[in-house]
């Protein structure tokens, strides 16, 4: 089975870096993605190692949407046994990020507070809605990293 998939995709990649001194400097990474696929006209081959197609519902079989499940009878009144399958769109969210201060501390030895958040969620929708996704971003509970690096210099 086959079908057509209309996505769209919605990104932007942003980095600001900032030099308070030599020694201390801050970057912050943000990473927006929304993307979103909605399934239609559900089909199949018509015969092994051909290009032809018969879209259900309209050139073979039937096809129906209820609680978010198709179901499809690939022959109608004939003989093969109808199948069923959950709502393939979907829509996906995702909010990346971090900020990194490094501090060299003395020349050669430096430490890097690192900070990491992830953000992101599915569903089943198959639409971009710029309003409501973009609201979106924030919404799911964030996953936190923090981590410390520290260099230290021996001058032998």
């Amino acid at each position: 089975m086959f079908a057509t998939l209309v996505e769209k995709t919605l990104s932007m990649t942003t980095r600001v870096d900032w030099t308070f001194t030599p020694a201390l400097t801050l970057q912050l990474f943000v990473q927006p993605l929304i993307a979103s696929g909605q399934y239609t006209q559900f089909k199949q081959f018509d015969a092994p190692r051909s290009r032809a197609r018969s879209i259900y519902g309209v050139d073979a079989g039937t096809i129906s949407y209820a609680g978010g499940t198709y179901t499809v009878d690939p022959d109608g009144a004939g003989p093969a046994a109808p199948f069923s399958f959950g709502d393939p769109n979907f829509t996906f969210r995702s909010l990346r990020g971090s900020a990194v201060l490094r501090w060299e501390y003395l020349p050669g030895s430096t430490v890097y507070f690192v900070w990491t958040q992830t953000r992101s969620a599915n569903d089943p929708f198959g639409t971009l809605v710029p309003s409501r996704d973009i609201k979106g971003l924030v919404g799911p509970a964030p996953e936190n990293i923090f981590l410390v690096k520290l260099s230290y210099w021996l001058g032998l």
